[in-house]
C-alpha cells in the first residue's frame, strides 16, 4: 500500500508543472484575445462564400461547311466537307471565396483550377479578386479584378451555368483589372455602376498587359417586380485614343413559373454604319417543378461594318503584319451568326447543388445577306450535350467553424 500510494504521488507530482504550462499557456492566449478586442474591438470577419463548384459534359458536333463562289469569269466553285466531333471533357472547376471583414469591407475571389488554353499572364484564370469598401448603404467603391460592367443577361451569367451562346459572348475577354464606384438609391430598385477598367483589347492581338489601353463604362441595373433591366453604354480603347462604343439592353421578366430575357448589344466606331454591327439573344425558362426547367435559347449577330484598324502604320502594305484587325472583337467582319437550342435542367430535391443539363443547338455562321450577291459560304455546327454540375458548399457543412 505504501508502494501504491509512492508511486501516485511521483505521478502526481510529475505532472503538476506540465498542467501548470499548459494553463499558463490558455491564460497568454486569452489574453491575447483580449489585447486584440481591446485594439480593434470592432473588428469580426464572416464568410460569405466558401465552395467548390466543376462541371464535366459528354458532347457531340456534327459540322458542315459549304461553299459557293462565281468568279467574274463566271466560271463556279463549290464544295461541301463535314467532320464529327464528341466525347468527354471537363468545362470548368472553380474556387470561390468571400467575407465580410467588419461592417464595411468585403472581398471575392473566383479562380478557375483549370488553367484557359492560350493565356500566360498572371491573374488570367482569376475572373475574381477584389475588395470592396461599403460607405453606407447607397454608396460602395471596389478595387480589383472582375467583369467589366456591361448590360444583358447572358452576359451577367455565371459561365458555367452558359451551355451554348452568342459568339459576343464566347469572344470577350470580360474579367480586367479596374475600380469601380457604386451608387444604390434608398429603395434597392436601382443601382449605377460607373467603371473604369483595362480594355479587352489588351488581349487581342498578343496578351498585351502594358498597352495602355482602357475602357470606360457606364451600368443601371433596375429591379421592379417582375422587370429587370441590366443596361450599359460602354467605351473600350482599341488603339490609344480610339473607341468602340457598345450599348447593351437587358430586359427580364421573371415570375414563380418562367422567365425570359431579351438582350441587344449594339457596336460601333462610327455612326456611319451605327446598326449594322449587333447582337440580339433571348432566353425562356419554364420551371416545371422545383427539380425540373425546361429552356429554349436563340439569337441572331452580324457585323457588316466594315471597320478595321491597322496598328502597324509605316510598315509597307505588301507586308503580312501590314494586314487589317477587326474593330469589333467580338464579331468578325462580314459574317452573320443564327443560333437555337433547346434543354433540360434536372436537380434532386434531396441535393439541389448537383445539376443534370440536356440540351440540342444548332448555330449557323454565315455571310451577311447584304454582302451574299455572288458568293454563298455556310459553316453549320448541330450540337447535342449531356452534363453534371456539381458545386460543394463548405458553408453548408461548416456552419459553426466558418462563422
Amino acid at each position: 500500500m505504501r508502494k501504491l500510494c509512492f508511486i501516485l504521488g511521483l505521478v502526481l507530482c510529475m505532472t503538476l508543472p506540465f498542467y501548470a504550462i499548459a494553463q499558463d499557456n490558455d491564460g497568454k492566449k486569452e489574453k491575447k484575445k483580449k489585447e486584440r478586442k481591446a485594439v480593434n474591438p470592432n473588428f469580426k470577419h464572416k464568410f460569405t462564400t466558401f465552395l467548390l463548384e466543376a462541371r464535366a459534359d459528354f458532347e457531340y458536333d456534327y459540322n458542315l461547311n459549304q461553299w459557293n463562289n462565281i468568279d467574274p469569269f463566271g466560271i463556279n466553285f463549290s464544295g461541301s466537307a463535314t467532320q464529327q466531333n464528341y466525347g468527354f471533357r471537363g468545362d470548368y472547376f472553380n474556387f470561390l471565396l468571400g467575407g465580410d471583414i467588419g461592417d464595411h469591407i468585403s472581398y471575392f475571389l473566383r479562380q478557375r483550377i483549370i488553367p484557359v488554353k492560350g493565356f500566360t499572364e498572371f491573374f488570367d484564370n482569376t475572373d475574381f479578386l477584389y475588395i470592396q469598401y461599403k460607405f453606407n448603404n447607397q454608396w460602395s467603391l471596389r478595387m480589383g479584378k472582375e467583369a467589366i460592367y456591361v448590360g444583358g443577361f447572358e452576359y451577367d451569367a455565371p459561365p458555367i451555368d452558359v451551355y451554348y451562346f452568342t459568339n459576343y459572348w464566347g469572344s470577350f475577354p470580360c474579367f480586367l483589372l479596374g475600380v469601380s464606384a457604386a451608387y444604390t438609391d434608398k429603395s434597392g430598385k436601382n443601382k449605377i455602376v460607373l467603371n473604369v477598367a483595362n480594355s479587352p483589347y489588351v488581349y487581342y492581338l498578343d496578351n498585351r498587359w502594358n498597352s495602355g489601353l482602357l475602357s470606360y463604362n457606364l451600368y443601371w441595373s433596375g429591379n421592379f417586380g417582375p422587370f429587370h433591366t441590366l443596361y450599359s453604354v460602354n467605351f473600350f480603347e482599341y488603339q490609344r485614343g480610339k473607341f468602340i462604343n457598345l450599348i447593351a439592353l437587358g430586359n427580364q421578366l421573371k415570375f414563380d413559373k418562367w422567365s425570359i430575357y431579351v438582350d441587344w448589344a449594339n457596336r460601333a466606331a462610327g455612326f456611319k454604319n451605327f446598326f449594322k454591327d449587333f447582337s440580339l439573344v433571348s432566353r425562356l425558362d419554364w420551371h416545371v417543378s422545383p427539380s425540373v426547367n425546361l429552356f429554349a435559347k436563340g439569337g441572331y449577330e452580324q457585323n457588316s461594318a466594315g471597320y478595321y484598324y491597322y496598328p502597324y502604320s509605316g510598315v509597307n502594305p505588301d507586308d503580312n503584319y501590314s494586314s487589317g484587325y477587326d474593330v469589333d472583337m467580338l464579331m468578325p467582319n462580314n459574317r452573320a451568326h443564327c443560333f437555337y437550342g433547346l434543354g433540360v435542367e434536372y436537380r434532386p430535391r434531396i441535393y439541389p447543388d448537383l445539376r443534370v443539363h440536356a440540351y440540342v443547338a444548332n448555330s449557323t455562321m454565315t455571310l451577311p445577306s447584304d454582302l451574299a450577291a455572288d458568293y454563298s459560304w455556310k459553316d453549320m455546327t448541330l450540337t447535342a450535350n449531356v452534363g453534371v454540375t456539381w458545386k460543394l458548399d463548405f458553408m453548408k457543412f461548416l456552419p459553426e467553424k466558418l462563422k
